[in-house]
């Protein structure tokens, strides 16, 4: 503020200089730039990427399915490839410490332990028949736990089961998912020392109105948020109706809310369904979802992120127009993180403001190749970890890239932070030295006495 201030005052100075008005007014103009480059060029982007990793597991593909961040500072990674599901526990560099191979055909989600083990939901999806005679779904899900060094502690089939998310609360696995040949979501709890269920089981909607549950929170009182569509048939012939959130606690649903039912925009229609949900800053939720029911990535879809309040109220809702298919969403320095895809099958991640602004987008493109970020985890409040699929060398790979916000108190600064700093620092100096130039090195040249007299003579005349 003090430059731009001096810098002004250096141009009007040189207002009165008529036999050196050029020069000056120039170098004013100078003065000026390089107090807005000093200005701008010490402030940071608003997340800078400290690691990037990929994980080639061989076969066709691999995919990174869900991530965690463990009490050591190391990551739990779920990753899929044409052999199966598998466990691998990685440092904070992203190196791979060990790998499990785990029972089904891909990893939903994954919440890690305090002992250094993490539980997770796996997943074999089977889809029959053609576009022209129509499609069913089905499949299995299996509950596991394992310890630190990657051992399977327990295991529980859950046949005909699809998955949705898992919490864990004290000695409690919340479970939610749905029944695949009824198409009716449920809650239930499962002992983490056993894998025992409970005897707790809550429905969601019925056969004629169903409620599939695709994301889940736990609240400190037990209290469930749950967030979801009206299908579990991932196909772009099934539509979810609305976008809902709901809270259950002791063995009952005891409020919901529609959040969004489609999109104005006619391109793509009605229909909405939720995807992810994560705690806001005032205590309320934020949710992100888009138009197709959760894993169509092949349905044209708008993608949107939503504020509630603790009383499931609404805040705002707001179309992410560059982002097609938002699958997760955290708290990320003052804001959120989202990530996901956009509409050319390229993964993306975006940061939003508080009142729901995008205020950045970075996408990995993939020349039209098939695909995206499919979770994210916090690790402190000015760091996330992302993980998804990525093209590279003509096949498919897991990624994990992991964010900081240059912003948050106490974030070490990274290299491109160091880099910003010594840039504006040195800008600074120079505008500073400038401003010393104008106003105490640098002096007008005194006028000769015979000019004087012959100026004020001729003004006399």
């Amino acid at each position: 503020m003090y430059m731009i201030k001096y810098a002004k005052a250096a141009v009007k100075q040189c207002s009165g200089r008529a036999h050196t008005a050029e020069p000056c007014h120039v170098a004013a103009l100078v003065l000026l730039m390089m107090v807005a480059v000093c200005c701008g060029g010490a402030s940071a982007a608003t997340a800078v990427e400290d690691l990037n990793v990929t994980y080639p597991l061989g076969g066709i593909y691999t995919d990174a399915e869900a991530v965690a961040s463990s009490s050591d500072g190391g990551f739990f990674l779920g990753l899929a490839n044409s052999s199966g599901a598998v466990l691998m526990k990685v440092d904070s560099a992203g190196k791979e410490i060990w790998r499990t191979a785990l029972p089904g055909k891909g990893v939903r989600s994954i919440a890690a332990l305090a002992d250094n083990g993490c539980v997770m939901t796996t997943i074999t999806r089977v889809v029959d028949g053609s576009k022209e005679a129509g499609y069913t779904f089905g499949g299995d899900t299996t509950l596991l736990r394992t310890d630190g060094t990657g051992t399977i502690v327990w295991q529980l089939p859950l046949h005909d089961v699809g998955a949705g998310d898992i919490a864990v609360s004290g000695n409690t696995i919340s479970f939610a998912g749905w029944f695949w040949k009824t198409n009716v979501g449920f809650t239930q709890t499962y002992l983490l020392s056993t894998g025992a269920p409970g005897n707790d089981q809550i429905l969601l909607g019925n056969a004629t109105s169903p409620m599939i549950p695709f994301a889940m929170l736990v609240e400190n009182d037990g209290t469930l948020v749950l967030i979801g569509g009206t299908t579990a048939y991932f196909s772009e012939e099934n539509k979810s109706d609305c976008a809902w959130i709901a809270k259950v606690n002791g063995g009952v649903v005891q409020k919901q809310s529609v959040i969004r039912i489609g999109s104005s925009d006619p391109r793509y229609g009605d229909g909405a369904c939720g995807y992810a949900i994560t705690k806001a800053y005032d205590g309320g939720y934020i949710m992100v979802g888009s138009n197709p029911p959760f894993g169509v990535t092949q349905a044209p879809g708008l993608g949107w992120a939503a504020h509630v309040k603790a009383d499931l109220s609404h805040a705002w809702v707001n179309d992410l127009p560059r982002c097609y298919a938002p699958y997760a969403v955290i708290p990320f320095g003052d804001g959120y993180l989202v990530a996901g895809m956009d509409g050319y099958d390229d993964p993306v991640w975006l940061t939003l403001s508080i009142g729901g602004a995008i205020t950045e987008l970075n996408k990995i493109s993939q020349n039209g190749v098939h695909s995206t970020f499919k979770n994210a985890a916090s690790i402190s409040s000015g760091k996330a970890a992302l993980v998804g699929g990525v093209m590279l060398d003509s096949l498919t790979e897991g990624i994990l890239i992991v964010l900081s916000d240059p912003k948050t108190p106490g974030k070490p600064s990274g290299p491109a932070d160091f880099t910003l700093w010594i840039i504006g620092g040195i800008v600074c100096i120079l505008t500073i030295a400038g401003v010393l130039y104008f106003f105490v090195i640098r002096k007008p040249a005194s006028e000769p006495a015979e000019k004087k007299a012959a100026r004020k003579g001729g003004k006399k005349n």
